[in-house]
């Protein structure tokens, strides 16, 4: 189509002359007053974006673009509502891209429109509708029954909630698509599940997952041959290291918030590619994996795009901000951005490949790798030693302290990614082959290191030869005050145990209680064993399936191999849980 075209189905004509004013005269703008007008417009001619208002006559706003969403799979699709309607709006509007509030404002709804459109990535036609047709991701099920018990639980709290959908990558993903759209207008974009439970509430969460899970099961996602779990794990790894880096470099909240969303949806693509086109993507991996050959050039030959492109067409429909639609587009190619300074594109960038360092890819194919031409066109190449740090221990890498300690540890000067190996001449003097240098951080780490412990020793042999000599001196002075004025013997008193006292001292009498105290002391009770951590262990319910187990001790949602009250859960059965404490095991059932 060469003129951008909009339809509008509301039933109020001035909010037609509205949407054109706010469009301009490069769009032509359509009305409609009704749902079945709005689908015969639909059938004339296609348009580039519709948007309905939810309380449209006959089918509603949801039920005409959920029409449209099977007739023009490629339209872009808004549903408008009033704030009010938000439960309700929750339940039916995931046929729609995006949510706009009423009444309309002119600004947000041109941005929203040319900021969804603006992302191509000269994807075919077919490749286009298949991206416009996604609701939802696959979601799993225990996760789905464990959030919807916990929704239901009085006692239950967002945090329990929010870290049940932060393990699924379909709850969170819509969550984030739902609650960061222009409906709710909030003043930056929340990827935390527990930040958005405490904003959207109880009522309307327990709405949105349970459409989740329906149109999970109605549009028949297809299991695929890899984990859908690894992904989501993978990418929620990336996010927190990214977010790190970027607080790391920058001290911008702006930045490292962009960086954990783009990692979060990092490899969204690949989902997508692999539940739609399960033969070719699988032939694609095995492509990759016998030539060794990067995954996403594969892609690209074999799909047109790759998975970075596939998903930041997506994010850019569901109207996610252009940073993170560029970053997710980019990640494995960051030179073709042009940035010159360190960016939440290389935070992911750099974060992905760090991650497959520690998990090597399972199916062997080859693992991604940090783009030296990159960080050296941005003078950083010297901070991946440090960023892996900051990957292994990010609690200390927040620190203030430990940041500016960890930056100065780093030399800019260093021009390696990687330490350059020894000459051969010199290979007798180095280390093993098999042990690979140490980073530049960490050798200054211990040197100073070194050299704090030698003068730490010294400090402390010098305090135990003062400490020695003062206990000497307080005890031959306690010795001799007993000595020369020992203290009154107490009848009740079972025996004394006479102090230290020079050889020719004369004893000390040892008095026996008398005949009740020793009856009442035989007659006593033996005092309670001291309780042990399996005593303090409750098993209040299990969610088991084969590949996810948990289970709710001590209020508190456990898995495999994670503590409870100082235990380590050792297995998860469909009626028992298994735990070890001190090299002793202890099994806990429902009675």
């Amino acid at each position: 189509m060469a003129e951008k075209r909009l339809l509008i189905a509301d039933a109020d004509v001035k909010v037609w002359d509205e949407v054109r004013q706010a469009l301009g005269e490069s769009w032509v703008v359509v009305g409609a007053a009704s749902s079945g007008a709005a689908l015969a417009e639909a059938q004339k001619q296609p348009f580039n974006v519709v948007v309905a208002n939810y309380d449209l006559p006959e089918l509603g706003g949801a039920g005409l673009l959920n029409r449209l969403r099977v007739a023009n799979p490629d339209t872009l699709r808004f549903i408008a509502a009033n704030a009010a309607l938000k439960e309700k709006v929750m339940c039916h509007v995931l046929g729609g891209h995006q949510f706009l509030p009423v009444p309309f404002d002119r600004a947000t709804l041109k941005i929203s429109i040319e900021r969804s459109l603006a992302a191509d990535y000269g994807m075919s036609n077919s490749l286009r509708e298949l991206v416009g047709r996604i609701r939802t991701f696959p979601t799993i099920p225990s996760l789905y029954v464990e959030v919807v018990n916990a929704l239901q639980n009085p006692n239950a709290t967002t945090a329990e909630v929010g870290a049940i959908i932060a393990r699924d990558m379909a709850m969170t993903t819509k969550l984030v698509q739902v609650l960061n759209s222009a409906y709710f207008g909030l003043p930056r974009t929340i990827t935390d599940p527990t930040e958005a439970v405490g904003i959207l509430g109880f009522e309307t969460i327990k709405s949105l997952i349970m459409t989740v899970k329906l149109l999970s099961q109605y549009d028949k996602v297809k299991p695929v041959y890899f984990s859908i779990d690894n992904i989501w794990r993978h990418s929620t790894n990336v996010a927190r290291t990214a977010k790190v880096m970027a607080l790391l470099e920058t001290g911008d909240t702006d930045c490292s918030g962009a960086a954990y969303t783009a990692g979060l949806m990092h490899d969204l693509g690949k989902v997508i590619l692999a539940a739609n086109f399960d033969d070719q993507y699988h032939h694609a991996h095995a492509i990759a994996r016998k030539q060794q050959i990067p995954l996403s050039d594969v892609e690209k030959d074999i799909f047109g795009a790759t998975h970075g492109e596939i998903g930041a067409y997506m994010l850019a429909l569901w109207g996610m901000s252009p940073e993170v639609v560029k970053v997710v587009a980019l990640h494995h190619h960051p030179l073709r951005a042009g940035h010159k300074t360190f960016t939440a594109l290389t935070a992911v960038h750099v974060a992905n490949a760090l991650e497959y360092e520690g998990n090597l890819d399972a199916e062997g194919l080859p693992a991604p790798v940090v783009d030296v031409d990159y960080l050296q066109q941005l003078g950083l190449e010297g901070r991946v030693d440090l960023w892996r740090f900051a990957r292994r221990d990010p609690d200390a890498a927040k620190s203030e302290t430990t940041m500016q300690h960890a930056k100065s540890a780093a030399k800019p000067a260093d021009k390696a990614v990687h330490p350059a190996p020894a000459p051969a001449s010199q290979a007798s003097k180095s280390a093993p082959a098999e042990l690979p240098p140490e980073p530049f951080m960490f050798r200054e780490l211990w040197r100073w290191l070194g050299l704090g412990l030698g003068v730490s020793a010294a400090l402390v042999l010098l305090a135990r030869f003062e400490i020695m000599r003062l206990e000497n001196t307080a005890e031959k002075t306690r010795i001799q005050e007993v000595t020369e004025n020992p203290p009154p013997v107490k009848q009740e008193i079972a025996a004394v145990i006479a102090p230290v006292a020079p050889a020719n001292a004369p004893p000390v009498p040892v008095v026996k209680p008398p005949p009740a105290a020793a009856a009442a002391a035989a007659a006593a009770p033996p005092p309670a064993p001291a309780k042990t951590a399996f005593d303090l262990l409750k098993l209040e319910a299990i969610f088991f399936s084969p590949q996810h187990p948990s289970a709710l001790i001590n209020g508190k949602l456990a898995v495999v191999n994670q503590e409870v009250a100082d235990c380590r859960v050792l297995d998860i059965s469909p009626s028992s849980v298994t735990l070890g404490y001190q090299n002793q095991r202890k099994t806990l059932t429902f009675r």
